[in-house]
């Protein structure tokens, strides 16, 4: 069998991973359009934080070690056209032909709203922008970051320990809106509001981002914010490659496949970002453009490729980050999504502490069935590190367990590292309203 991987970021690297173990035969080539592979994105901010010796170890993959496993990679080499009545894929380089084809272009976070003056010195997404950010930051007392989400955030967490001046823009009313109710965060928006060099512009969209002689001017509907460097972190969206117009897709311009990841044409498959995929909780088709997502779409992919019979079992949208001291981390369905659910559902709200001896509070919500009592999302507030605890619950939803099963889970008990009961998935101090 002959694979052909176009992407070289973590959908399509776990694919060739899986396709080579699977496939011992196969032969495997690794397309990427750029000079390296497998670069993690927020390993800028790692690095900037002393944890990493340098940007250039920010990758978890390279293409020395996919090639020393037994596959082949191919960079700087960029798709022009794929053919699939013929099963060949043009390069700028050459004709490949293909028994099966995987796309995994991954997303970009560009903008498709705001006109910039250089996209590459604004995000941090690839290497080259990435470096040209951490170039320019050495020379900057005050950075604007655009966007609020998971990524604005952690950026804005760095900026400020490193100590520069931060403002954050953003188009919702508070920060994380994807992932958190915003009354569930109330101990960490109070954080936030006595943090000092770190400002905040709520509820106001970007129209323009300048660059001036002294640095860069933020645009919103309401002011203009100057600032020495700006990094945007904006939603990503599907790449869109010229080549991909042969497949069907969505409006959204993610590409449509079926359960199994095929795409419109046989022996073609997508995973990643380029994707919607199946939410857990409601079976509707989203766009959650995360890296654990990719990765098991990757996965997936690569065992449907001899043969369609494992389907992609979708997500769940599971997150965690520490931000400011505190630990946050959520999975499922919001109360705020609640309009994407047919049935009633009733919120809890409960609060424990960390361990018999360690009085931290644990704040915990959780998103329920309201009759069937079936869990269905989950948020958690610490400023202990309780971010494991949302991957119990995430296996939980995608087992239809309710709070109650969960009370009754055998879970280890050690008074220095555990409470006596653990009322993080008790209802015994909670409180509960069905809305």
């Amino acid at each position: 069998m002959n694979i052909v991987i176009i992407g070289g970021s973590f959908g399509g690297i776990s694919c060739a991973r899986e396709a080579r173990r699977l496939y011992p035969k196969a032969h495997i080539l690794l397309i990427e359009k750029k000079d390296e592979i497998g670069f993690i994105p927020s390993g800028m901010l790692l690095y900037i934080e002393g944890r990493m010796p340098s940007l250039q170890d920010a990758y978890f993959c390279t293409a020395t070690q996919l090639r020393a496993e037994g596959i082949d990679v191919a960079l700087k080499e960029s798709v022009v056209d794929i053919i699939p009545e013929k099963h060949v894929v043009q390069t700028d380089q050459r004709s490949v032909s293909y028994d099966r084809l995987v796309l995994a272009a991954g997303s970009s976070q560009d903008s498709q709203i705001l006109p910039q003056p250089d996209e590459s010195q604004l995000t941090y997404k690839e290497f080259a922008g990435a470096a040209q950010f951490v170039d320019r930051l050495a020379h900057a007392d005050s950075v604007s970051i655009v966007g609020a989400g998971q990524a604005g955030m952690e950026a804005a967490n760095t900026m400020v320990s490193i100590g520069k001046s931060v403002s954050v823009i953003e188009s919702m009313d508070y920060p994380l809106f994807k992932y958190f109710d915003q009354t569930f965060l109330a101990p960490f928006l109070e954080t936030l509001a006595t943090i000092p060099k770190l400002d905040f512009y709520w509820s106001e969209p970007t129209l323009a981002i300048r660059q001036t002689d002294t640095g860069f001017q933020v645009e919103t509907a309401k002011q203009v914010i100057d600032s020495d460097l700006v990094l945007t972190t904006v939603n990503v969206h599907p790449s869109t490659q010229p080549a991909f117009t042969a497949f069907r897709r969505h409006s959204d311009q993610t590409i449509w496949t079926d359960d199994y990841l095929e795409t419109s044409h046989q022996d073609v498959f997508a995973v990643g970002d380029l994707i919607q995929i199946p939410h857990g909780v409601t079976q509707d088709r989203t766009y959650m453009p995360l890296v654990n997502n990719a990765i098991r779409s990757g996965v997936a992919a690569a065992r449907n490729l001899r043969e369609k019979k494992t389907p992609f079992r979708g997500g769940l949208r599971t997150v965690g980050t520490q931000l400011f001291d505190w630990y946050l981390a959520s999975t499922g369905l919001t109360e705020s999504d609640r309009f994407f659910y047919e049935e009633d559902i009733a919120c809890h709200h409960v609060e424990s502490q960390v361990s018999l001896f360690e009085s931290t509070v644990i704040y915990g919500k959780f998103i329920i069935d309201a009759k069937s009592q079936r869990l269905l999302g989950a948020q958690l507030l610490s400023k202990a590190n309780i971010l494991e605890k949302i991957n119990l619950l995430a296996f939980a939803i995608e087992k239809e367990a309710t709070l109650a099963e969960l009370a009754q889970k055998d879970f280890f008990y050690q008074p220095k590292f555990s409470a006596v009961t653990d009322e993080t998935f008790s209802w015994s101090r909670g409180d509960a309203n069905e809305t």
